[in-house]
Parts: C-alpha cells; sequence; structure tokens
C-alpha cells in the first residue's frame, strides 16, 4: 500500500516537472488528466477535452514520458472526451491536424504523425519541403501496445488495430488491422 502511495507521488512530481518547467505549448481543454510524464511543445494548438494520457499501472508509467507536439502555428492536435492514451506516447503534428476521437482505447508507446520530418530524394531532404497530411482516428478506436500510425491515414469508428502494427492506409469503421505493413485481417461485431 504505501510502495503504491510513493510511486503515485512520484509520478505527480515527474508530471509536474514535465508540464511547467520542460513544456512550452499552452494546453486548452477542459477536465483533462495527465497522469505520466508528458512534454507539451510546439507553436501550433493541442487540445485535450476529457482525456487522460499515461495510465497507472501499465509498462513505462515510471520508465517513460510521453511527447505531444504541435510543431508550427498552422497544426494542431485533438484528443477526444473518454480517451485514454497509454504511456509513453509520441504524437507530432508538425504542419497539419493530428486529430483522436472520443471514446478511443491506446496503448503503451503509441507513435503518430502527419509528416515524414524529409524529402526522400537526396536533393530535397534539407530543404524542409516536404509533405504533411493530417491524421484522423475515429470514436471508440482500439489501438494496441507499440503501433504507429503514418501520415495522411484515416482510421474509421470503432476499428481495431493490432499491437506493434504500422498503419500505412486508411482504415475503414469496425476494421481489424494487424501487421508490418498493417493489413485488414477481419471487421468488428
Amino acid at each position: 500500500m504505501i510502495r503504491k502511495l510513493v510511486i503515485k507521488i512520484y509520478a505527480k512530481i515527474k508530471v509536474f516537472i514535465y508540464m511547467r518547467i520542460l513544456s512550452t505549448a499552452k494546453v486548452v481543454g477542459r477536465s483533462f488528466k495527465v497522469k505520466s510524464p508528458t512534454q507539451f511543445i510546439g507553436l501550433g494548438r493541442i487540445e485535450i477535452d476529457e482525456a487522460t494520457i499515461g495510465y497507472f499501472p501499465s509498462p513505462g508509467f515510471l520508465s517513460s514520458s510521453g511527447y505531444i507536439e504541435a510543431r508550427f502555428p498552422s497544426s494542431s492536435i485533438n484528443i477526444g472526451n473518454g480517451t485514454i492514451i497509454s504511456n509513453g506516447a509520441a504524437i507530432i503534428a508538425e504542419k497539419e491536424t493530428i486529430r483522436i476521437g472520443n471514446n478511443c482505447r491506446i496503448g503503451f508507446g503509441f507513435y503518430v504523425s502527419d509528416s515524414d520530418f524529409h524529402a526522400t530524394d537526396i536533393q530535397s531532404r534539407n530543404s524542409g519541403f516536404h509533405s504533411c497530411k493530417s491524421v484522423s482516428i475515429g470514436d471508440d478506436v482500439f489501438i494496441g501496445i507499440n503501433v504507429k500510425i503514418m501520415k495522411g491515414v484515416c482510421v474509421g469508428d470503432g476499428s481495431v488495430i493490432g499491437a506493434g502494427s504500422i498503419v500505412t492506409h486508411d482504415i475503414g469503421d469496425n476494421e481489424v488491422w494487424c501487421g508490418v505493413p498493417a493489413k485488414k485481417v477481419g471487421i468488428c461485431n
């Protein structure tokens, strides 16, 4: 009992340091909770409505930290009501929008970005002129641990993405996807 209390106090101190000292972005929203260390960075808009970042007990609660960045003024991140994002998430909107819907459950080590952060051809690689495409994750989506969702992907409502998957294509409503790259393996009942 005392050990659990000490862990929670330690986590609250780390959360305070990450949010109040290491973060540079203003987070707007109502009644959201940050339960594990998460750094909020960037010049864009980060909005979290009645969602939870971090989960106890879950892998990485004490050993990992989250990173949420809306890099430029044009970028935005919106996390919907009732969504729970576990520990160690990296959510980066470089120039566009990342939207995570309501009542999603997202596992440890989640990664999503609207960008590849550089062009693939050698001449353009360091120019800063590369494409970014918004990402949209629907409502009631379940995302397993260590899932990566790449730029331009839309995930439909009620879908499931299996652990360790890398999603490079749109997912329809109520579909089950897994693998590298992720492929449709079923539908949700």
